[in-house]
């Protein structure tokens, strides 16, 4: 009965009749971690990782109980403990690729940034359709600098899905953070000429304008103004 009462979405019934089952029968694992998915459904977090717990206790070989104590860790924010469970149900089920990627996201958080790549790298693996993870592994890359494969993990995260709306607004970021890096080398192709040759209107105007594409507009009003003190006849700024 508390199947039936999950399955319709009824998770308060459902817990009502879990409960029962466990009175009747204390060392029922399989009703402990149901009653946890369901005290979950009601984001009730710490009850969910209390039945996880005690599940795991009746039976420490299942690999999903040990994931499912990690997502609600995770929600109580408490990611040491989430990542241990991640790595247990990683042990006894490698083919989890979801422990992979929420470990990734954990390793994120504490700024581990090749960890978590490789993390979301074998989700991935895994699941080359998890379009999820695609996107995870394309913001660690983008902290990492890493920004043309960082587009092409956006990329094919929009291909697999491409009503995803974040994908193509962090596919956005990618684009703007390889925007910044290539106008930052112009900056100092442009300064290293200005050093050279003070009097190249053209290299300030150009500087200007690379300085105005980064968002520096301080830096940028004052090489257009010192363009047109060289060369009063220069085109204005675009």
């Amino acid at each position: 009965m508390g199947d039936a009462h999950y399955e319709q979405g009824e998770y308060a019934k459902a817990i009502e009749e879990y409960s029962k089952a466990i009175e009747l029968d204390p060392s029922d694992a399989s009703a402990h971690f149901k009653r946890g998915l369901a005290w979950f459904a009601q984001n009730e977090y710490a009850k969910a990782a209390e039945d996880y717990t005690q599940a795991i206790e009746l039976d420490p070989s299942n690999a999903d109980v040990y994931y499912r104590r990690g997502i609600a860790r995770q929600n109580l924010n408490q990611l040491d403990e989430a990542a241990g469970d991640y790595t247990k149900a990683i042990e006894l089920d490698p083919s989890n690729g979801r422990a992979y990627n929420n470990r990734g996201i954990i390793h994120h958080r504490n700024d581990a940034l090749e960890e978590a790549v490789a993390d979301y790298s074998k989700a991935i693996d895994l699941d080359p359709s998890d379009a999820s993870a695609l996107s995870n592994r394309g913001f660690a890359r983008i902290a990492l600098s890493a920004i043309d494969e960082a587009i092409a993990d956006y990329s094919k995260a929009i291909e697999l899905d491409p009503s995803g709306a974040t994908y193509y607004t962090n596919r956005a970021v990618a684009w703007r953070a390889k925007a910044r890096t290539v106008q930052a080398h112009a900056i100092e192709d442009y300064s290293k000429a200005i050093e050279l040759d003070p009097s190249n209107a053209t290299a300030y105007m150009n500087r200007g304008i690379a300085w105005r594409e980064i968002g520096r507009d301080y830096e940028s009003t004052v090489d257009f103004a010192k363009a047109q003190e060289l060369n009063p006849d220069i085109i204005g700024a675009p």
